[in-house]
């Protein structure tokens, strides 16, 4: 019974560990942190090309939000990044807050960066500065199929203009920045030539249009206090920064193979040892941080992929322990295992994307596939090494043969489980179980402890045995038809 207590001990560590829905943030402390303040969040150079942090930015917005901070600065170096996710922190993100918000374009605002500019309500510029060239590309960088790329560029410009112009911003000028000029066209002091996109300096950007209003940014600052001395807003700074818990649990996701390999020793050391002990509570520790991580990242991995792998793990102990030798339960059962891991480590927002981009090209489908494969070849192929070797060294090592001593009965200290290449047991040699075989475990054959592996599945502890096949590092074994003959250490049983 104890792997079906390994099979409720992971069911507990998992979905305990996964945080329901919405609960994917946890405060440092118990108080109202953003309340009256300016709450400041740096976007970087990879910060738009990272789904994670959407999740923080989006988690950050409703905070600041909820807590009535005082304003939101956005301030901007960027070259760019994702459009899709860009749109949904423009659209549910910024446009519904209450709280103003502000970018400051320290130094550059490209492609994504420029659209999220574009939904605060005012914009300002750096001295030396750049905002524009919000052209759509797919994910790879490529140029789109033309029928895509205006399908693409209409869902982009109704979305954009909706959210730009309720931020009082000139919706045309956002427009060519997007979408290259159908024919020659003049922003105020800018003329641009049919079939560009439009980008703008810090000095163009606050020149005067048509209707005498400054084109897009409402002035030039050096820093964020002086933007704030503009608006006339006093209130404390902080700087939005991931907590203690999401940089742990980016860590963990981050840190995927390894927990695949460590979940694989430890189940392989489980599987090898007698009772439920500490290589059980670490495979399953093992996959629940996997989860858990992966989960708090923004990955596909939740409640149902957990299911998903548990449900790998019972039909596989199926095929071992019920139906041994039919190859069906157990090979659903890895295959579910394989989806699990590989569907917890695949980016949400990336099938997002995907889904609402319609671009299922075999491009598209491995930008989104790569990593993930990557990863889980890295974990599975490091966790086969770790079976290798432990299949090699672990029967030699002193805890292995302390455990091997306590599972023989009547405190007979029988010694480790030798190696198989021992000349004491040859195919059809007699012996007899001194564990249970599920279906490994030991067996006393010519006074000799071996490791063994049951043909038939479960052989019950004093069961005799007639050793079938010898394998690298163990024998393969069957019940006997006749009970085996009473042995004693160091006699060989008559055969």
């Amino acid at each position: 019974m104890r792997y079906w207590n390994f099979i409720i001990f992971m069911l507990i560590a998992m979905f305990g560990m996964i945080p329901k829905a919405g609960a994917t943030e946890q405060d440092n402390d118990n108080k109202i942190y953003y309340t009256g303040k300016v709450v400041v969040i740096p976007i970087g150079e990879e910060t738009l090309a990272n789904t994670q942090s959407f999740g923080f930015m989006n988690r950050t917005l409703k905070r600041a939000n909820d807590e009535q901070a005082a304003a939101i600065v956005f301030e901007l170096n960027t070259p760019g990044g994702l459009a899709w996710e860009t749109s949904e922190l423009m659209m549910k993100g910024l446009y519904p807050m209450k709280v103003p918000t502000f970018a400051f374009v320290n130094t550059k605002a490209m492609s994504a960066g420029a659209l999220v500019a574009s939904a605060c309500d005012s914009i300002y510029m750096a001295p030396v500065s750049s905002i524009g060239a919000a052209g759509i590309v797919n994910s790879t960088g490529e140029e789109m199929d033309p029928m895509m790329r205006k399908k693409v560029e209409s869902a982009f410009s109704a979305f954009t203009r909706s959210v730009v112009e309720e931020k009082n911003h000139n919706s045309e000028l956002i427009r060519a920045m997007m979408i290259p000029a159908s024919k020659d066209e003049t922003f105020g002091p800018v003329k641009l030539a049919k079939g560009e996109l439009l980008t703008l300096t810090g000095k163009e950007a606050v020149s005067p249009g048509s209707d005498g209003k400054p084109l897009l940014a409402k002035g030039i600052v050096n820093n964020v206090k002086e933007l704030l001395e503009r608006e006339h807003i006093t209130a404390p700074v902080v700087t939005a920064t991931p907590t203690g818990f999401e940089r742990i649990a980016l860590w963990i996701a981050w840190a995927s193979p390894f927990l695949i390999l460590i979940g694989m020793g430890a189940a392989y050391i489980e599987m090898k040892t007698p009772g439920f002990g500490i290589a059980g509570a670490i495979a399953a520790l093992a996959f629940a941080l996997f989860f858990f991580g992966n989960h708090i990242a923004g990955n596909l991995a939740g409640y149902e992929t957990a299911a998903l792998f548990v449900v790998g793990c019972i039909l596989l102990l199926v095929e071992i322990f019920l139906v041994p030798g039919t190859f069906v339960s157990g090979l659903l059962g890895v295959l579910l295992i394989i989806a699990a891991l590989f569907s917890g480590m695949i980016s949400l927002a990336d099938i997002n994307s995907l889904l609402r981009s319609g671009d299922f090209s075999v491009e598209s489908i491995a930008s989104v596939s790569l990593l993930p494969l990557t990863k889980l070849a890295v974990g599975m192929a490091g966790g086969m090494v770790l079976i290798m070797l432990l299949m090699r060294f672990l029967p030699d090592s002193p805890l292995f043969r302390s455990l091997s001593n306590n599972s023989v009965s009547g405190g007979q200290d029988a010694g480790a489980a030798v190696g198989v290449s021992a000349t004491g047991a040859t195919i059809g040699s007699l012996g007899e179980t001194v564990t249970e075989l599920k279906p490994n475990g030991k067996a006393l054959i010519h006074g000799e402890i071996y490791e063994v592996c049951s043909r038939q599945g479960l052989l019950i502890k004093g069961t005799p045995v007639r050793v079938i096949e010898k394998r690298a590092f163990d024998l393969i074994v069957e019940a006997a038809d006749i009970p085996a003959p009473q042995q004693e250490a160091g006699n060989q049983p008559e055969q």
